[in-house]
C-alpha cells in the first residue's frame, strides 16, 4: 500500500542526506509522530547524531532536514520537512497525490497482499479432542489459528491448515466405557448435537463412575490397547463414535468461519512408525536414557532443556506418553522424516474448500503436506514446558530445527464470576477456569445462539419489511462476528475473562461495529448517482481532518499484516480494523458526501468512502468476520 512507498521514500532521503553531511553509519529508522500536527512520519536520527558529537540536537535538526528538503523534490509522496527544536525531523505527505494513488489502487484490487510466492507454512490450531463440543477456551484456538492462517496467507505464503485429532487418547476411551460398560446410548436424545450430548451427558457422568468405582479403570486402559492395537471390534467401534463426533465439531468450526485443509489422525501417526525411528535415532544419539534405578527406573527419559531435569517419554509399560507422539508430528511438518502418509479428500463437504486427511493406505496421490519451511502450533500456555521438550529435541535431529518449529502460546479463557452464577456455579474469586470434566464451561455453539437472538431481534426492528432468511443470515452473520472479535482482540498472552453479558454488546471496540461501519459506507455508495472517481486536482480538495485520517489510515493494513505475521498476533489486524472504522464514523458524522454541492468533490469523497470500505473488508476477511453490504 502507498504508505508503505511514503515510508520507504522518507528513510532513503533520510539515509541520503545524513551520507551527504558525512554522517556515516547512522541507522535509519522512523515512526508516527505524537500528533498529526507533526505531520506523518518522523525522525530521531539528528537526536543519536548530535549525542555521539556533542552538539545541540535542535541544530543537527535543522541542517539534516535542509538537506532531506532538497532531495525530497524529486520523491513522489514526501511533500513537506521540517525540523523540531527536540532533535526530530519530520514529514509530511503530499495530499493530493498520494490519496488519488492509493484510491485508484485499492479500488482496483491492490489491498497490500504480497503477490510474491513465499514460503510454506504449516499452522496446527483447533485440536480439541473427540469427545465434546467446543467450549469459548477451544473457540480462542480456533480464532487465533484461522486467522493466522489468513494473515500467512495474505503474506504471500503457501499455508497448510492442520487439525490434529487425538482419537487415541484417554478421553475418547471414557467416552467408549461409557457406551459399552455403562450402559449409556450412543445415539443423542433428538435436538441434541452429538458432541455436546458426549461431552455433557456421557463423559462427566463416566468421570464420576470412576470416582465411585475406581475398578473401571482397568475398563479405560483396555479400551485405550484395544484402541492403540487399531483392530478388532472395540478398535473399530471407537472409529465410528469418533467420525460422528469429529462431524459435529467441524460443523461448529465452519460456522465460526475456520476452514482446514488437512485432518491429522494421531491413530494413524502410532502406526506410522514415525516414533519408533526417531526413538531408535534418539538412543544412538544418547540423547534418550534407560533408567536403572530411582523414581523413573524402568522409563527412557530426555532432558529439560532448561532445567536438565528429567521428562519421561516412555513409560515402564512400553507406551510412549503425549510428548514422544509429538515429536514425530512436528518432525513431519518440518521434513525432518520420511512422509509415511497419503492423503484423501474426507467425506464430510467443507464449505469453502477440499478437506484431506491423513491415510496409511499405501496411495499417496498427487497432494502433498509437511515438509513445511515454518510450522506454528497453536497450543494453550499451559503445554509451554513440552513444546520447548519438543523444539529441543528437533535441534539435535538438525541444528537451527527449533527456529522452524514455533509455539503459539496464548493464555486461557476464564469465565467472569457473573457469568459463572447464571450457568449455576458458585466460586471464589473473580473469575473461574473452565473445565469440560467438571462441566463448567460455555458451549460455543450455545454462546453463538445467544448472540444470534439478540442480533436478530436488533436487526428485525430495523428492517421490519426485510423476509425472516435475511434477517436470520444478517443475525448469524453478526454473532459470529462478536465472538471472533471478542477473542481476537485482546493479547494471545493475557488471560480473557469471558462474559456473556459483556461480549453481547454491540457497540464500541467489537465485531458488530465493524460489520454496521462497513454497511454504513456501502449505503452511501449504493445511494451515489454514478461511479465514484477521483483524480489529483479532485484529491486537492479532500482538506478537512477527517478526510486526511482516514486516507492515511485506510493505507497501513499491510504495515499491520506485518506486525502480526512477525509476532504472530492477528491482534494487530483488530486494532488497525477498529481505528480504521474509528476513522471513517468520525469522516461520516463530520463531513457530508452525496449533499456535498460541488460535483468534483463529492465523486473524491465517494471514491474515498469506497476504498476506505474495501480495506475495512479486506482486514475484516484476516480475522474471519463474515462481510453484509446490509445490517
Amino acid at each position: 500500500m502507498k504508505f508503505l512507498e511514503f515510508q520507504a521514500e522518507v528513510e532513503e532521503v533520510l539515509a541520503d542526506s545524513c551520507r551527504a553531511l558525512g554522517h556515516k553509519g547512522v541507522q535509519i529508522d522512523v515512526g508516527s509522530p505524537p500528533s498529526d500536527a507533526y505531520g506523518d512520519l518522523s525522525s530521531a536520527v539528528p537526536i543519536r547524531i548530535a549525542k555521539e558529537q556533542g552538539r545541540v540536537p535542535g541544530d543537527v535538526a535543522v541542517e539534516v532536514a535542509s538537506k532531506a528538503m532538497e532531495l525530497a523534490k524529486k520523491s513522489k509522496y514526501i511533500g513537506t520537512v521540517s525540523p523540531h527544536r527536540s532533535g526530530y525531523v519530520n514529514f509530511g505527505l503530499k495530499h493530493s497525490r498520494f490519496v488519488s494513488d492509493s484510491i485508484a489502487a485499492i479500488c482496483s484490487g491492490d489491498l497490500g497482499a504480497v503477490k510474491e510466492k513465499g514460503e510454506v507454512v504449516a499452522i496446527e490450531h483447533t485440536n480439541v479432542n473427540p469427545n465434546k463440543a467446543l467450549h469459548i477456551g477451544h473457540a480462542r484456538n480456533l480464532v487465533l489459528g484461522d486467522s493466522l492462517v489468513r494473515v500467512m496467507r495474505y503474506m504471500g505464503h503457501q499455508v497448510q491448515a492442520l487439525n490434529y485429532i487425538d482419537d487415541s487418547g484417554a478421553q475418547v476411551a471414557d467416552i467408549i466405557v461409557g457406551f459399552r460398560f455403562l450402559g449409556y446410548s450412543d445415539e443423542a436424545p433428538a435436538g441434541t448435537k452429538y458432541d455436546t450430548y458426549c461431552g455433557d451427558s456421557v463423559y462427566t457422568r463416566v468421570t464420576k463412575d470412576y470416582e465411585n468405582d475406581p475398578t473401571l479403570r482397568e475398563k479405560q486402559s483396555f479400551v485405550l490397547k484395544e484402541i492403540e492395537k487399531g483392530t478388532g471390534e472395540v478398535a473399530e467401534y471407537a472409529r465410528g463414535i469418533v467420525r460422528k463426533i469429529l462431524a459435529a465439531q467441524l460443523s461448529t468450526c465452519w460456522r465460526l468461519g475456520a476452514r482446514y485443509d488437512l485432518l491429522n489422525w494421531e491413530s494413524q501417526l502410532v502406526h506410522s512408525g514415525m516414533w519408533e525411528k526417531i526413538f531408535e535415532s534418539l538412543k544412538k544419539m544418547g540423547y534418550v536414557k534407560f533408567q536403572t534405578e530411582g523414581e523413573n527406573k524402568g522409563t527412557w527419559v530426555i532432558p529439560d532443556p532448561e532445567t536438565g531435569e528429567e521428562k519421561v517419554v516412555v513409560r515402564s509399560d512400553g507406551t510412549a506418553v503425549y510428548v514422544a507422539k509429538d515429536i514425530p508430528y512436528a518432525a513431519w511438518k518440518v521434513g525432518l522424516i520420511g512422509d509415511p502418509f497419503g492423503y484423501e479428500a474426507y467425506p464430510l463437504e467443507q464449505p469453502g474448500g477440499v478437506l484431506y486427511s491423513t491415510t496409511l493406505d499405501g496411495k499417496k496421490g498427487k497432494v502433498r503436506f509437511g515438509g513445511a519451511h515454518l510450522a506454528i502450533s497453536v497450543i494453550d500456555t499451559r503445554q509451554s514446558y513440552l513444546q520447548r521438550i519438543v523444539s529441543k529435541v528437533l535441534d539435535e535431529f538438525r541444528e537451527g530445527s527449533s527456529k522452524r518449529y514455533l509455539h503459539r502460546s496464548y493464555e486461557v479463557v476464564s469465565l467472569s464470576k457473573r457469568t459463572a452464577a447464571q450457568l449455576g456455579y458458585t466460586i471464589e474469586g473473580n473469575f473461574a477456569h473452565m473445565s469440560g470434566r467438571k462441566g463448567l464451561y460455555v458451549n460455543a455453539d450455545a454462546m453463538l445462539d445467544r448472540l444470534k437472538a439478540k442480533a436478530k431481534s436488533e436487526t428485525r426492528r430495523r428492517n421490519l419489511s426485510e423476509p425472516d432468511s435475511w434477517v436470520d443470515e444478517v443475525a448469524e452473520a453478526v454473532s459470529v462476528a462478536a465472538l471472533r472479535y471478542e477473542l481476537l482482540k485482546q493479547d494471545p498472552d493475557k488471560m480473557i475473562v469471558f462474559d456473556i453479558d459483556d461480549a453481547l454488546q454491540f457497540k464500541g471496540d467489537t465485531g458488530p461495529y465493524l460489520l454496521y461501519t462497513y454497511a454504513r459506507a456501502r449505503r452511501i455508495i449504493d445511494r451515489a448517482e454514478g461511479k465514484p472517481g477521483v483524480d489529483e486536482a479532485s484529491a486537492a480538495k479532500l482538506t478537512k481532518p477527517q478526510e486526511l485520517r482516514l486516507a492515511k489510515r485506510m493505507t497501513m493494513l499491510d504495515i499491520s499484516a506485518e506486525t502480526a505475521e512477525e509476532f504472530l498476533s492477528p491482534k494487530e489486524i483488530a486494532r488497525f480494523a477498529h481505528e480504521l472504522a474509528v476513522a471513517f464514523n468520525d469522516f461520516y458524522e463530520g463531513v457530508p458526501v452525496n449533499k456535498e454541492e460541488d460535483a468534483a468533490l463529492r465523486s473524491a469523497r465517494l471514491a474515498l468512502v469506497d476504498a476506505a470500505s474495501r480495506v475495512l473488508a479486506e482486514s475484516m476477511t484476516l480475522m474471519g468476520i463474515p462481510i453484509r453490504d446490509r445490517i
